[in-house]
């Protein structure tokens, strides 16, 4: 007779399975019953229309607004929000464009939901450790910014993902493959390029040798397919595009759903434009690259040998610390970039948990859970008022850098 262990096994293997199973199958059929035909009020119409402007030959046009809005219209049977991400982001969507519209929506969830199970699994043996992956899974699509994502059809999960990737490879003093993790990030490269001038501003001189080598040699070769889609104009077009974005019926730019400084700063005055708001814009910046460079710099004084591959817990503090300074610089965000919040989540916890030491972990684990519940993110939705989630966001990221300061501090005395 074999071990009651052994014999056990397959059933916990099989109720995990069927957990798993019944969340893929409970958001297929909602992300099913939940959309029209056209899928209004969903952005995968938009990121389908440019595909098929690709896949058509008609990539040149692909920032030509009213050429976006006649695919959108023909492809999709409404105009909705624009394709505003860089040209090689299109061709990731050729995966499901040559299916209807809906089925392709479909199919992009059923992605979507594979691809967060991988990163649950990498988050679970990088940073939750003493939690299991398929629980950690089915616990994070109650966190409202992921869900919006999935029902959105956008692509927040794909940049966790490389974000873990990029985090496990710095872990293990793989700077080069950081460096290419962030890189194949670009296609959100207003979170990444803060997030990269950090690590490379705090690196060693090495480090940041092989971190930008590795970025350079991706980013050339983004820069390559971007040229072969849209022509070699696309260098000029894309920054024009961008800088009267906000001029554009159906932009997608609301300052007041940023949950970030520059929403912070619109809520206070109605404005994000005025020389007072953009004066406490820039200070709120600051401060907060200066928090976030005073972490990595301590832990930089304590010089301690392998301190990524030990997995240091201020390596993983500062890590965090790094993604959510991203997260309150960036110009532009919207909810469900608010997923890759997961990262420097399940590290706070993580150590705050396996620390117990003081009231900066227990407050930190509180906002953790204030970020987590769906009401308050639903409640600034419907109240037009999502910046307000910032207010946790930055206070989280000012109690995380006094717990980097405070456990350096103690090292290095």
């Amino acid at each position: 007779m074999p071990p009651q262990g052994t014999a056990r096994t397959p059933l916990v293997g099989g109720v995990k399975t069927f957990v798993f199973s019944v969340f893929v199958l409970l958001v297929m059929v909602f992300a099913g019953a939940r959309f029209s035909a056209d899928l209004r009020g969903s952005d995968f119409p938009d990121f389908y229309a440019a595909a098929r402007m690709v896949a058509e030959g008609h990539g040149h046009q692909l920032y030509d607004v009213d050429a976006q809005r006649q695919y959108q219209a023909r492809d999709t049977g409404r105009v909705g929000t624009l394709y505003i991400h860089p040209p090689f982001e299109a061709v990731l969507y050729l995966t499901v464009a040559w299916l209807p519209l809906k089925l392709a929506y479909l199919l992009w969830s059923l992605l979507n939901l594979a691809l967060f199970a991988a990163s649950s699994r990498l988050l679970a043996n990088e940073a939750l450790r003493f939690c299991n992956w398929w629980l950690l899974f089915a616990a994070s699509l109650t966190f409202v910014p992921l869900a919006l994502c999935i029902q959105q059809g956008q692509d927040s999960l794909l940049l966790l993902f490389l974000l873990i990737l990029a985090f496990k490879s710095l872990r293990r003093n793989r700077a080069f493959a950081a460096g290419c993790w962030l890189g194949l990030g670009l296609f959100k490269f207003h979170l990444v390029l803060p997030m990269l001038g950090m690590l490379l501003l705090t690196s060693e001189s090495s480090a940041r040798k092989s971190m930008a080598k590795g970025f350079g040699l991706v980013t050339a070769a983004l820069a390559v397919a971007s040229a072969a889609i849209s022509g070699r104009s696309i260098f000029r077009d894309y920054p024009v595009f961008l800088l009267h974005l906000r001029g554009q019926t159906f932009a997608g730019i609301f300052p007041q759903a940023m949950a970030n400084l520059r929403g912070l700063v619109y809520v206070i005055f109605h404005n994000d434009l005025s020389a007072r708001a953009i004066t406490v814009l820039s200070i709120g910046s600051i401060l907060a690259l200066l928090l976030t460079i005073i972490g990595w710099k301590d832990l930089r004084l304590t010089r301690e040998p392998n301190v990524a591959a030990n997995g240091s817990e201020n390596f993983d503090r500062a890590f965090a610390n790094t993604v959510l300074f991203a997260l309150l610089v960036s110009y532009h965000l919207n909810s469900h970039d608010l997923t890759i919040l997961l990262l420097p989540l399940a590290l706070i916890v993580d150590r705050a948990i396996r620390r117990r030491s003081g009231p900066a972990d227990r407050i930190t684990v509180g906002l953790v859970a204030i970020l987590f519940l769906p009401p308050l993110h639903l409640w600034a939705l419907q109240a037009r008022a999502y910046a307000l989630i910032s207010i946790p966001l930055v206070t989280l990221f000012v109690v995380n850098s006094f717990s980097v300061w405070k456990s350096n501090e103690s090292q290095i005395s």
